[in-house]
């Protein structure tokens, strides 16, 4: 993994200064991936487009702010040496945002309920619950997808999966996905025959 500057932004709401990390080169080695679509990747961070203030608590899409400057992210520079780094938003932070009606179109919509879930799928993904709690999320995020899509209808194959409607989600899977796609429709597919409505680590 190799590092880039890192950007320091001005949030849109508050105009308070913030930094986040990027990278010019990252891996896959080592990474870990779920049928809810999660990756976990030392070498490959997540690049979030939704993003925390750690002091204020704002929270701001990293599109609509100012870049103000860069900096070396090993370098000695001191001209933003109080500026703090962005924080991952809370699963707090995800319920609040789309009840206040801040996710304001269709595709930061679907970006915030996909994060939503994946939290709410923690526990289970961590063996400490068995069963997904916030069904709600799953079937709004549901009717956010397009079936012509193939990534987004494999999404959907696995909500409805997760959500105990095996059937349909067998019949979303009767297409013909892009070659990256088939391990996970196959997996999913194979969970649906068990009638096993639990998130599952592609292996």
């Amino acid at each position: 993994m190799t590092p880039g500057p890192n950007k320091v932004l001005k949030t849109t709401r508050s105009g308070s200064l913030v930094k986040i990390e990027s990278l010019n080169s990252g891996s896959t080695a080592g990474a870990r991936f779920w049928t809810d679509g999660k990756r976990v990747a030392p070498l490959m961070p997540d690049d979030s487009w939704l993003r925390r203030h750690p002091q204020s608590g704002e929270l701001f899409w990293t599109d609509e702010c100012e870049e103000v400057a860069t900096e070396v992210p090993w370098g000695d520079s001191n001209e933003f040496p109080g500026v703090p780094f962005a924080n991952e938003p809370s699963l707090q932070d995800l319920q609040q945002l789309l009840a206040s009606g801040e996710a304001s179109t269709e595709e930061k919509e679907r970006y915030v309920r996909m994060r939503l879930w994946w939290a709410t799928n923690d526990p289970v993904r961590h063996g400490e619950a068995d069963i997904l709690k916030d069904r709600e999320n799953l079937q709004k995020l549901l009717r956010l997808l397009d079936e012509s899509n193939a990534n987004q209808r494999l999404t959907a194959a696995e909500i409805c999966r997760e959500l105990g409607d095996f059937d349909h989600a067998a019949q979303l899977l009767e297409f013909a996905f892009p070659r990256p796609y088939q391990p996970a429709a196959q997996l999913i597919k194979t969970l649906a025959q068990q009638k096993d409505a639990e998130v599952h680590e592609l292996k």
